[in-house]
């Protein structure tokens, strides 16, 4: 077989494990139940927490992958539109916020404020939402739709995800006040602090978007697309 049908079939198997954990962990913990572990919240609330919506969001774009995937899979050779490589570079890069922000900055948190284990933040569905969705979506794009890669122009595109729930998290928390600090992003109320919050986010969010389209070239460079 071909590595480029392969890769194709890997991509669709990705996509689909990917939406149906997605879905599962949204539907079943939040609109059955009240969350689980760090996320606890009812039905629509859930969408407040950004690795929800970085997940959902992700899911998206393997619903719409899906479509290019079963087309190639029945033999049609059609490519991808920009928008849809570019719209899923962005998903992609949203999750890979959730995973690193979550391993490299909430985690130390709640051992530091709070005490608790890190696997805190992996129980239940979170081990999905944190990690096992955002690392099957970035090998996905790394290894087996590296045919899709954009150019690099694009890939600050990623910004915009983290950019528009910053905005909307610091209003919520800050003016509004509906919203928890459960990101800890103002250190109790420490707002002077808050820019080390957005730097370490910001930061996170240009070295994921940097190493996922480092890791693409690599793959690119390295594995033949027959055998």
């Amino acid at each position: 077989m071909e590595r480029k049908k392969l890769y194709n079939i890997l991509s669709l198997i990705s996509n689909v494990l990917i939406i149906i954990g997605v879905v599962w962990s949204v539907v079943f913990y939040f609109y059955h139940d009240d969350g689980s572990g760090n996320m606890l919240a009812k039905g629509a609330q859930c969408f407040r927490f950004f690795t929800i919506d970085s997940n959902i969001l992700v899911a998206i774009s393997c619903a719409i992958y899906l479509y290019f995937n079963i087309l190639r899979c029945m033999g049609k050779e059609i490519q991808t539109p920009l928008w849809v490589k570019v719209f899923r570079y962005v998903a992609v890069n949203s999750v890979a916020v959730t995973f690193f922000v979550v391993l490299f900055f909430l985690a130390p948190m709640v051992v530091i404020t709070q005490g608790l284990s890190p696997w805190y933040l992996y129980e239940d569905n979170c081990i999905i939402l944190h990690a096992l969705a955002p690392l099957l979506a970035m090998l996905c794009v790394i290894l087996f739709e590296k045919e899709d890669r954009i150019e690099k122009k694009y890939t600050y595109f990623s910004f915009t995800t983290v950019t528009i729930y910053g905005i909307i998290y610091f209003i919520c928390v800050v003016f509004a006040k509906v919203w928890p600090d459960f990101y800890s992003f103002t250190f109790d109320g420490r707002y002077y602090l808050s820019p080390i919050a957005a730097i370490c986010v910001f930061g996170m969010a240009y070295l994921g978007s940097e190493l996922v389209y480092w890791l693409q070239k690599v793959c690119i460079d390295k594995l033949p697309e027959n055998n």
